[in-house]
């Protein structure tokens, strides 16, 4: 004799799973977004004690880089 499929359960089943990994897909998502940000913060920081090191002006850096790079 064949053995029955709950398909209503197994179809339930896969929708938890589906919901599970979509909550540790955010997670991850947003531990993605803080991560990038403290990296660009840290990246901000690290040119701005340069330019403070070496003593120059923001303006001057500024310009040279709108120089090298363009003004967009």
């Amino acid at each position: 004799m064949a053995r029955q499929v709950n398909y209503d359960q197994k179809i339930e089943a896969i929708k938890a799973k589906i919901e599970t990994k979509t909550a540790q897909l955010k997670a991850l998502k947003d531990e993605l977004a803080k991560v990038e940000k403290a990296a660009a913060a840290s990246k901000s920081e690290e040119i701005s004690s340069f330019i403070s090191d070496k003593g120059l002006n923001p303006a001057d850096v500024m310009a040279v880089l709108q120089e090298r790079f363009g003004q967009n």
